[in-house]
């Protein structure tokens, strides 16, 4: 690609993670999904099956940042992914709340909800990667879902705000603000200082949890595009 550098060396570690999906990271921009959602024309039955098993991803989202807290020793660091916890928690669970209750759902009926295919293998996946391997990999992990998420929504928002009835304004809006941003931004902040050396096996394992996680925020739409269900 034109403009970067000749040496991937001379990149942070998480914009060689991204170069080397690219194409897939590209394409999430245009999933079917996504558009649908950027022009408010996703029909409601496509986004009540997306926020009820985002909240229950959201709830193993939060758990894979409690493990992170008992992967390191620095007060920052702790601190840090307890906000995130809190946040996931209150704040993106929010949104969930309310959209559920616009259509009619309690809080005990999105509990209820039976996990999909595709978000049983993306949570189990975060799962297995936060409580067996170090924090570089968990962070790895986690990354492409808030910056890609990050990403969507400033893409969006550089059309302009959506009009009053866009019926998911509340959603572009969430993933458009600089605070949701600043999290993506922290997470790549973390994993380049971890130093590791280009060519090393260890960084070749982060390139394939970075590709799954990657592969399954696409699975992750399509899941809800196409009303995934289990197989009977």
């Amino acid at each position: 690609m034109s403009g970067e550098p000749q040496d991937s060396r001379e990149r942070g570690l998480s914009e060689r993670l991204r170069a080397s999906v690219l194409p897939l990271w590209q394409r999430q921009f245009q999933h079917p999904f996504v558009l649908a959602l950027g022009d408010g024309s996703l029909p409601s039955a496509n986004f009540e099956f997306y926020i009820r098993q985002d909240a229950l991803f959201l709830d193993v989202l939060a758990k894979t940042f409690a493990c992170a807290i008992g992967k390191t020793s620095d007060h920052a660091e702790m601190e840090q992914f307890g906000k995130y916890i809190l946040d996931t928690l209150l704040v993106e669970a929010d949104i969930h709340r309310r959209y559920g209750e616009r259509l009619g759902l309690t809080a005990a009926q999105m509990a209820a909800t039976p996990m999909a295919p595709t978000n049983y293998a993306y949570t189990s996946h975060l799962l297995r990667i936060a409580t067996t391997e170090p924090l570089p990999a968990l962070l790895t992990a986690v990354l492409p879902c808030a910056w890609l998420y990050a990403e969507i929504g400033q893409h969006f928002a550089a059309s302009g705000p959506p009009p009053e009835s866009h019926p998911y304004a509340d959603w572009l809006a969430t993933y458009a603000s600089p605070d949701f941003a600043a999290v993506a931004l922290w997470l790549r902040t973390r994993l380049d200082a971890s130093h590791l050396v280009p060519g090393f096996r260890e960084e070749t394992r982060l390139l394939e949890i970075f590709r799954i996680s990657t592969i399954y925020e696409w699975s992750f739409w399509d899941m809800a595009w196409k009303l995934e269900e289990w197989l009977t």
